[in-house]
């Protein structure tokens, strides 16, 4: 198909998917996601509770320093701690997510009744290949970050140079989103192994790449407002409400649920009417 063909296939399966999130059962395996996201936010505004200071307390102080542990400094970084924890919890917990929801999704528009039980199973099963299959794509998206960050702070850029790099890491991920796309698809419906998996992504290049592109631009847009919110963490904290940024947070991460669920649902439609080309 052609770009403007796969663009159509693309938004017809993001509506599709948008209109399945009323569907509870294909939520079973987020949950396993957001519960993780919450212990993580949870652990990092209370660190000073009896019942997690003995590990938190250490952990912060090595992470992000003395300066950290003292109200309300916490909140400054808070955004920038769960960030880390974040990318840990993507690449495990989330790969293992995607590859449950994948079965899951695909039964769903095989028109069978999708099961958790199944869907978690297979992913159990399969779990280690789709956390190294995923990897790839963690390991450049995480190294991409860490050098803008080096890169701004070595060189004291100003706000025009930020946001210049700002949008083209974001470009460069959704590239690189869409290069790893489909492939937990191939992990779990069609049983590859790691390295078939990597080695079968360009078919899927050549077949779904600007619906891939198309649907990773458009679904990272919403995160830009709290994100542009979040990296103000410190203002918020100036003004007198740092808690507000543990809220911030929480919002982010509830969007970004949403999205794992739009991604996964949209990357597994369009993985079997593009690469396999099913009629679904």
């Amino acid at each position: 198909m052609n770009l403007f063909e796969q663009i159509a296939v693309a938004w017809q399966s993001l509506i599709r998917v948008f209109a399945a999130m009323r569907r509870g059962r294909l939520w079973a395996p987020f949950a396993l996601l957001a519960a993780s996201e919450a212990l993580v936010v949870l652990a990092l505004v209370w660190f000073a509770h009896p019942l997690l200071s003995w590990f938190m307390v250490p952990l912060l102080r090595q992470v992000s320093g003395e300066t950290t542990l003292r109200y309300p400094n916490l909140f400054r970084v808070l955004p920038g701690l769960y960030a880390q924890a974040d990318v840990f919890i993507g690449a495990v917990v989330g790969a293992i997510v995607v590859g449950a929801a994948t079965v899951m999704f695909a039964d769903f528009f095989h028109g069978t009744k999708p099961s958790a039980s199944a869907g978690f199973g297979e992913a159990w099963r399969r779990s280690l290949a789709l956390i190294l299959a995923n990897l790839p794509f963690n390991l450049l998206v995480f190294g991409l970050g860490h050098w803008s960050q080096d890169f701004l702070t070595s060189r004291s850029s100003g706000q025009l140079v930020q946001g210049i790099v700002y949008f083209l890491i974001l470009g460069i991920s959704v590239v690189l989103q869409s290069l790893f796309f489909y492939v937990s698809a191939l992990v779990v419906l069609e049983r590859r192994s790691v390295l078939s998996a990597l080695a079968g992504l360009p078919e899927t290049w050549a077949r779904g790449f600007w619906a891939a592109t198309f649907i990773g631009g458009l679904l990272i847009t919403p995160l830009l407002p709290i994100h542009y919110i979040s990296d103000r963490a410190g203002v918020i904290v100036d003004r007198g409400v740092p808690e507000l940024t543990g809220w911030v947070v929480a919002v982010q991460g509830l969007i970004g649920l949403a999205l794992w669920f739009l991604l996964t649902g949209s990357a597994t439609l369009v993985y079997l009417s593009l690469v396999r080309r099913e009629d679904t």
